[in-house]
């Protein structure tokens, strides 16, 4: 089924940076160009010349260069610049993998399959704040339970509070935290150390239930 998957809160991936992520297993860089209206790209992270992870690397306005060799592949995810070799021209062959990518949510997500339609209508309002990615050392299948995030879904809410999770290997989770940005009375530090008793709870198997109905109840100090 081609799905589209939060892989990580958008205050991680800022105009001009670079991150790499996980995603069941494959290893993927967002990065964001350094430019007046910076798009937001994902691709395989590794450069096609040497293999070296291009979440090592550097953005240059509206282009992402390999730690390695400086190649510089631009938006389009072809490389344009071989700088030890600065007046050859780049084939189009040059190029890297690149993966779908939205901003939604105070998330990015990603399909790596192809899907092409977002399902904005079924994640939640746009106008929302991140505020914190975890990692978990649980199975995702745990963490979507305690979360109450349907099989088919990508995010929970929970009133103002939006949480998702994703997969970066078997057996393992990251849990997405984010706000609706009206909701002055929910605290950013709050809610990050709620979501970290909830993955101690998750990790240490101890019951989730009193943790998530804090979450319910306003209770997150």
């Amino acid at each position: 089924m081609k799905r589209w998957q939060p892989v990580s809160v958008l205050s991680d991936i800022r105009r001009g940076e670079v991150a790499g992520v996980r995603i069941g297993g494959r290893e993927v860089v967002l990065w964001r160009e350094d430019a007046p209206t910076p798009t937001l790209h994902a691709w395989e992270d590794r450069c096609p010349h040497r293999g070296m992870r291009l979440s090592f690397g550097f953005v240059r306005d509206d282009a992402l260069g390999c730690l390695y060799h400086g190649w510089q592949f631009g938006g389009g995810a072809r490389c344009r610049l071989i700088p030890a070799h600065p007046q050859v021209r780049v084939p189009a062959s040059i190029h890297v993998q690149a993966y779908g990518v939205r901003e939604h949510a105070g998330l990015a997500w990603v399909s790596m399959d192809g899907a092409e339609d977002f399902p904005a209508e079924g994640t939640g309002p746009g106008n929302v704040l991140p505020v914190r990615t975890l990692h978990v050392n649980a199975p995702v299948g745990v963490l979507r339970h305690v979360t109450g995030i349907a099989p088919d879904a990508g995010i929970a809410w929970h009133g103002p509070v939006g949480l998702a999770v994703h997969e970066p290997a078997a057996g393992q989770a990251m849990l997405h935290v984010v706000r609706v940005a009206a909701a002055q009375d929910v605290s950013p530090l709050a809610l990050s150390r709620w979501a970290e008793r909830l993955r101690d709870a998750v990790e240490s198997g101890a019951a989730t239930a009193a943790v998530m109905n804090e979450l319910a109840a306003g209770e997150r100090a």
